[in-house]
């Protein structure tokens, strides 16, 4: 039977059938025995049936590329073009010429198939993790450095190397109606002092979280930005700084000219994130000039930025060190990525054999900001608690001094120990005025700090956050079984926070570990999913669809809809009876994707004439695990919209040439690990 056609809320619906009935969601999770985070639908659903998903391309994964056209078919072609043109002239060398010619024309071709198929397995492969406290930079290439990832370690304003930089920029800017001026980024920026005229930004990525993005309103514990410029603008700007330098670096490296502009580069946001964050942070890379045209009729150049999440580039890095983990074929494990802003928790089983690994998500990812900064954040709040009547330790410096050395030392060395709980931790006092005063422990020019305070007040906060996290993906994971932890980020470092996950874990996981370059393995695995990309080869196969994806269509009015939502019903331009408001989902939240496989609905809209082509459809988003049949029962977000041209298709030549009349068509719909694409 021909699939029943959805009702989009700027369409109408034709007049009702017998044989039409209220249409399926194209993609549903599988039955709860099969997926453990499946919420079941109303009842309702149980008439929906799946309709045919569209046939993917070529896989950008797949190993096996499309064959070139033999050029014996062409030389074929050019005998019979040669024999007619021998038949008129009469000239045996001029048929051998056209043969020679087209002989060579085909050879040139299939070599140049060849050598297009050679730079993309050879193209330079670009891994960016873009962090809210820190960013890196990674490269790797076959044909360079036999497929070895390699990091920029030397960063402007020091001598030393650093695996990272900090996420940090400033701008000159007078006043408000200035145009801000880049001075400086990275390390020189962080050691910048703030003065009249500039604007020291750090922690802009937050500007993009899910939460600001949907209420507007940023955490007001973030610095502000230059006046004229948002969140986009500042990302743009710090890519841009940072890609213009890493350049120059990559090049020295190499040792010769690489094609920088060919190149495919993988950006990673938190996992956490919507379709929207992942939308800016596109248009920020795409404005930093992270990937261009690199030569005359490369129409698809935006498709080589690439955007994953963070648990996902993590995955791959710990997949590609699994034995350094004792990780077999079909065994899970959870990926704990404690960065400096975010945290994100995933669940990933190992596939395939050990020789070619492939990783599938278990579970829906979650995230939260509970990352390091949180934790020097509730520093700071205590500092403020403890000196609230000596003014003179809370000015800008002295806060600064106050922070950088509880950062850089006992937040990751702290343990939580018995002895840390007794011990006393001191900080230098910046102001030498007002340097005494026993009764809040500021003696002598030192604050001096009792370890359990700073346990409860400091750490075990955030880090009961982070604790909540990994519970939550345990318990989505079928008989709670999990073979292995794994820590990376920043965040990782800290002992503390180790020390808890195995004091809480230890005796339902058999491993519990933190690779010793858990601070990077975001950034390598970014760096080795662009190498899979280049060379066919598979990293994530699988993804959970982490919120329900929507649509606000109309059909035609059951029982139901009279009873329950009686102001909803209306009647359409074929006089029929049909009930607005009404969600149609695309995609449930739990639902077991294929990563980057396109999924259909059929939709109709009712055209008045030639003119009346353009559909505009609007895509929403719930991250809640309930499925509502109604607008109005629960939380939905405008996720996009797009605008289709009915106006290619032969039927609405056709119905429009009569008159008018219901199109139907299809809209579909591509889920990857970050983004979502209408097509």
């Amino acid at each position: 039977m021909r699939p029943a056609p959805t009702y989009p809320s700027s369409a109408m619906a034709p007049p009702r059938s017998s044989s039409v009935s209220e249409p399926r969601p194209p993609f549903s999770p599988p039955p709860p025995n099969h997926h453990p985070h499946h919420s079941p639908a109303p009842s309702q659903s149980s008439r929906y049936a799946p309709p045919t998903p569209f046939q993917p391309p070529q896989s950008p994964y797949s190993s096996s590329a499309p064959s070139s056209p033999s050029p014996y078919v062409t030389q074929n072609q050019g005998h019979h073009y040669a024999s007619s043109v021998y038949s008129r002239n009469g000239t045996l060398q001029h048929q051998r010429r056209l043969l020679s010619s087209d002989t060579n024309s085909s050879v040139k071709a299939a070599a140049e198939r060849m050598r297009d198929r050679e730079e993309q397995t050879g193209r330079l492969c670009v891994g960016i993790d873009f962090g809210t406290t820190f960013s890196g930079l990674a490269f790797a290439s076959t044909r360079f450095m036999s497929g070895h990832i390699r990091q920029i370690l030397n960063w402007p304003g020091s001598m030393e190397t650093y695996r990272k930089v900090p996420t940090c920029i400033v701008y000159s800017q007078l006043s408000p109606n200035e145009d801000a001026r880049i001075v400086s980024w990275g390390l020189e920026a962080k050691n910048t002092a703030v003065r009249p005229g500039l604007v020291k930004c750090e922690w802009f990525k937050l500007f993009l979280s899910p939460e600001t993005v949907r209420t507007g309103q940023p955490d007001p514990r973030l610095p502000p930005l230059p006046a004229g410029k948002d969140a986009v603008d500042v990302v743009a700007d710090f890519l841009r700084c940072l890609w213009t330098y890493a350049r120059g670096e990559i090049t020295g490296q190499i040792g010769t000219v690489a094609d920088l502009d060919a190149a495919e580069v993988v950006l990673t946001v938190p996992a956490a994130w919507d379709a929207a964050g992942c939308s800016f942070m596109r248009e920020a890379a795409l404005r930093a000039n992270l990937v261009q045209s690199s030569r005359g009729g490369d129409k698809n150049w935006r498709d080589r930025l690439r955007i994953i999440t963070e648990p996902e580039a993590a995955a791959i890095h710990a997949s590609s060190i699994s034995s350094l983990h004792n990780l077999q074929p079909s065994q899970t494990f959870i990926i704990c990525d404690a960065g400096g802003g975010t945290v994100d928790t995933a669940v990933y089983q190992l596939i395939g054999q050990l020789s070619s690994l492939e990783i599938a998500e278990m579970a829906v990812r979650t995230g939260s900001n509970s990352g390091s900064l949180f934790v020097d954040l509730k520093f700071e709040e205590l500092l403020r608690s403890i000196l609230k009547n000596h003014p003179q330790h809370l000015d800008a410096q002295s806060l600064a001094s106050f922070m950088h050395a509880f950062s850089d030392t006992d937040k990751l060395n702290f343990t939580g120990s018995e002895e840390d709980e007794n011990s006393v931790f001191r900080f230098n006092c910046f102001n030498p005025n007002d340097a005494h005063d026993p009764s809040i422990g500021l003696i002598w020019g030192e604050l001096c700090i009792l370890g359990s305070v700073i346990r409860q007040q400091v750490f075990d906060p955030i880090i009961d956050e982070v604790l909540n996290l990994l519970a939550y993906q345990l318990s989505k994971v079928p008989g709670a079984h999990v073979d292995a932890l794994i820590l990376v980020g920043g965040f990782a470092a800290s002992e503390y926070l180790f020390t808890r996950v195995q004091r809480a874990f230890g005796d339902r996981i058999a491993v519990i570990a933190r690779p010793n370059d858990c601070d990077i393995a975001t950034l390598q695995g970014a760096a080795r999913y662009g190498l899979g990309v280049v060379q066919g080869k598979t990293g994530v196969s699988h993804v959970i669809s982490p919120r329900s994806y929507i649509m606000k269509v109309k059909l035609p009015a059951e029982t139901i809809d009279y009873v329950q939502r009686p102001q909803f019903i209306t009647r359409n331009d074929a006089n029929m009876e049909v009930c607005m408001n009404r969600l149609s989902y695309l995609v449930e939240k739990g639902a077991v994707l294929k990563k980057g496989k396109r999924l259909r609905s059929r939709f109709c809209k009712y055209t008045n004439g030639p003119e009346d082509s353009l559909f505009n459809a609007v895509l929403y988003c719930s991250s809640t695990d309930k499925i509502y049949r109604y607008t109005d029962e629960g939380e939905t977000q405008e996720l996009c919209r797009w605008t289709a041209d009915l106006s290619v298709l032969p039927d609405f030549q056709r119905i429009a040439a009569k008159g008018g009349g219901y199109v139907e068509f299809d809209l579909g719909l591509e889920l990857d690990s970050a983004e979502v694409r209408g097509t």
